[in-house]
């Protein structure tokens, strides 16, 4: 996926988002579980430069908008640092300022 959008940067298309499929009767077969998207945005984050990773965003039904969906990367946040996971699950803890 990163090579696609790598691509598409070099002939001038920034690949600004990439949607969940509407929930309009008769495409199920084309929806993808919102884990599988937030997972490929992870990747994408990962090895990519910024401009070559979409928003993932859903079209809330009933004209609610867009609502982008980002990968959980804050796991946990204790006295003194941020507890971490990055593209690859692996878990980092960050210091913080006392202001925090």
């Amino acid at each position: 996926m990163g090579s696609l959008m790598k691509k598409l940067l070099t002939i001038r298309v920034r690949p600004y988002y990439l949607f969940q499929g509407d929930l309009a009767k008769g495409t199920a077969h084309f929806w993808t579980p919102l884990e599988k998207g937030l997972k490929i945005v992870a990747a994408l984050r990962g090895y990519t430069s910024r401009l070559c990773v979409p928003h993932f965003a859903i079209d809330l039904p009933g004209g609610g908008g867009k609502v982008p969906l980002l990968p959980e990367y804050l796991v946990d946040r204790k006295k003194g640092s941020l507890v971490l996971r990055n593209h690859e699950g692996k878990i980092f803890h960050y210091p913080v300022t006392a202001d925090d």
